[in-house]
């Protein structure tokens, strides 16, 4: 499974480096479709998306956590410290190459979203450098201690099996998921209040001489890249040089908010700028107001020719366009989750995205034009001191989309958390089956909704496509990458789903093939132990055929909340 789910859902519906750092960064970079499934009704559960890797590839994976540390993240950071065991818990789930289980081979790094704050702060700030046990002269110490146990010099946590067989190789002393949670705060929370997170990114997996290069080898070339961005607000990368970035970092209105001087130029709503607002004066209106489903991140009108008076901002797709450039263009080794600011799950209908003056922020920010919270979780004292909320992240979600797979209609699959379900166990629990699914392909972590509860056997309502490899130069093959082939689920000759205790393959016919199926499979070597009832997908092909090197299945499937005490059948 990977990282493809869409735990950011708008409204009911499904919704799916040209650019260079002046002389400061001189070297980055430059369908088929079916018919709709019959959903259950909406209060049940939630549409979940995921993606199997079809084959056996490398066990082998660089996993980069991108953290805000702004000063309104420290209780996001300690809740996402407390919950990263559980997704190491399920990687050391994997069956190992030799029998038992084992954990793939990890690079686990992290960095903070600081890039400085134009002319008027630290230059650069902290350059995308992997956090790690920090060697430079006056390094922030780190949370608990030197280095959180890594080695001294290490910037990243490396485990590994030795070439030999005969063990494995790590760079740190102590527990695993104990030094990867203290890396996760080490970042803290005194960087910019202008987080940019995605150029972070970008400079992370691009590493250059002078600014980062104690980040080569933190990629390999034969690994895959898994990316998990951090943050409760949206992104502000821009050009560094304050003449090229219309003074943005520059406080030039006072009557501003830093995070409303990002939105107002990275945002736009109704197909339109946010209205009243300009560099030069700031926010001149009284509030504003729109449906966030109508809100999106702004883009150049004509890419070819940047306009920085339009967007000073980076574009996101140029910062895709970096981030597949690290892995030599191949989407396929690239997979991509957040915890942003976005709506719960439970909030989504009513989402607003709005500019406005909140009155029970502290003085002086509530005497600020600045945009309201998208999200706010129970009361609970945020270092900035007006609880524990969340900002929309437009430009993380589009980052996060953008990577994604689509759906059969050819919309964006959503991808991602809500930062304020204020308890990450969810998030690090599905991001920990995410990656475990790369390995062991298959495993369907979330109760599947059962269509058909009359029958003994579940009748998962899904939408299957399978995504063969292509090179995007050759004459045919989508921009995405992939060719697409809806899959149907398997039915015997008499037209029956098959049972997921007992599914007799040998029922269904050459003729219906191929098709995919479920199986209750909680064999810790040859199934989904840590899955709801050992749930694991698979695929059922003709005599003699076998996937297409790379390929890949894309699911859409109605599912229920673990806990959710609507959702039909047995709990584990």
């Amino acid at each position: 499974m990977i990282g493809r789910h869409s735990r950011f859902l708008s409204r009911g519906s499904r919704q799916g480096l040209q650019w260079e750092i002046a002389c400061a960064l001189p070297l980055l970079l430059s369908a088929c479709r079916s018919p709709p499934p019959n959903w259950p009704p909406p209060h049940v559960g939630q549409e979940t998306s995921f993606t199997f890797l079809l084959g056996s590839p490398p066990r082998a994976i660089d996993i980069l956590f991108v953290i805000d540390n702004s000063p309104s993240m420290a209780n996001k950071q300690a809740a996402l410290a407390a919950n990263i065991p559980k997704m190491i818990q399920i990687l050391q789930q994997l069956p190992g190459p030799n029998g038992g289980i084992s954990l793939p081979d990890v690079h686990i790094g992290v960095v903070s979203s600081d890039m400085g704050a134009g002319n008027a702060g630290r230059w650069l700030g902290d350059r995308g450098l992997l956090w790690g046990n920090d060697p430079s002269p006056g390094a922030i110490a780190t949370v608990g201690g030197a280095g959180c146990g890594l080695d001294p010099g290490a910037r990243w946590i490396e485990d590994v099996l030795k070439l030999d067989g005969s063990g494995r190789s790590q760079n740190y002393t102590g527990v695993l998921a104990d030094v990867f949670s203290c890396m996760a705060q080490a970042v803290g929370f005194g960087g910019s209040v202008y987080p940019q997170p995605l150029q972070a990114l970008r400079v992370a997996v691009n590493p250059q001489s002078g600014i980062n290069e104690a980040n080569t080898g933190f990629l390999r070339s034969k690994a895959y890249l898994f990316i998990v961005l951090i943050s409760d607000q949206d992104d502000c990368s821009a050009d560094p040089d304050d003449t090229k970035n219309d003074g943005l970092f520059l406080q030039v209105n006072p009557g501003d908010s830093a995070r409303l001087r990002c939105a107002a130029r990275g945002h736009i709503c109704n197909g339109q700028p946010i209205p009243d607002y300009a560099p030069a004066t700031g926010y001149t209106g009284q509030g504003f107001s729109a449906d966030l489903g109508a809100c999106a991140a702004k883009d150049q009108v004509d890419p070819a020719h940047p306009d920085p008076a339009y967007l000073p901002l980076i574009r996101v797709e140029d910062v895709v366009d970096s981030v597949l450039g690290a892995k030599a263009g191949r989407a396929n080794r690239v997979l991509v989750s957040g915890i942003i600011g976005w709506p719960t799950y439970s909030d989504r209908l009513d989402a607003r995205y709005a500019i406005g003056k909140d009155s029970a922020a502290p003085s002086p920010q509530n005497t600020l034009w600045d945009t309201l919270p998208i999200c706010t979780a129970a009361a609970t004292a945020a270092s900035e001191g007006n609880g524990y909320q969340a900002y929309a992240g437009l430009r993380l979600k589009q980052f996060l989309d953008t990577l994604g797979h689509r759906d059969t209609d050819g919309n964006a699959v959503p991808n991602g958390f809500s930062i304020c379900d204020q308890d990450f166990t969810n998030a690090m629990t599905q991001l920990g089956s995410d990656l475990i699914g790369f390995f062991h392909p298959g495993c369907v972590y979330y109760p599947l909704v059962d269509s058909n509860p009359s029958t003994l056997a579940v009748d998962p309502e899904c939408q299957a496509v399978q995504q063969a490899y292509c090179d995007t130069n050759q004459t045919g093959c989508p921009s995405s990458g992939y060719q697409e082939t809806p899959l149907p689920q398997c039915r015997n000759s008499q037209g029956e789903r098959l049972d997921p205790g007992n599914p007799e393959l040998d029922s269904v016919s050459d003729d219906n093939r191929p098709c995919w199926y479920l199986l209750y499979d909680p064999d810790p070597l040859t199934g989904c132990p840590m899955a709801f009832r050992g749930q694991t997908i698979s695929v059922l092909r003709q005599a003699g055929h076998v996937a297409p090197p790379g390929s890949r299945l894309a699911m859409t499937c109605w599912t229920c909340p673990d806990q959710d005490p609507l959702c039909p059948g047995p709990s584990r």
